[in-house]
């Protein structure tokens, strides 16, 4: 990806994603670009650990929490769905660096967001 607020760097031992979640980008957005670079990491260094590193700009509702897309993003997508994909995690609300289970290296082709009824 060249884009300024992602990228990813690797060294013998893992891959490190990092992207930056701004304002303008909402929950469907963030996810994609997050898979995307997940996928990514897969294709060019096949089987290697996979950090993510996430920030997150604004995003914030008027009691200083995150917005329900962030919120959504940090507490179902990433440690429902994206987290089995890596191997630790480091983002606002939380950090995964204990892993019990391997992360899983068949990545889907395409990522589908469907609304919640």
């Amino acid at each position: 990806m060249k884009n300024l607020q992602s990228k990813l760097e690797s060294d013998d031992r893992a891959v490190a994603i990092y992207h930056v979640v701004y304002g303008h980008e909402g929950f469907e957005k963030s996810a994609q670009i997050l898979f995307k670079l997940v996928q990514r990491a897969q294709q060019t260094m096949p089987g290697k650990p996979r950090k993510l590193f996430l920030d997150i700009e604004g995003h914030r509702n008027s009691k200083g929490d995150f917005d329900a897309d962030m919120f959504e993003l940090l507490t179902v997508f990433i440690p429902d769905f994206l987290a089995r994909f890596l191997s630790e995690i480091y983002c606002p609300l939380f950090k995964l660096t204990d892993r019990t289970t391997q992360q899983e290296n068949e990545i889907p082709l395409e990522l589908i967001i469907q609304a919640s009824e």
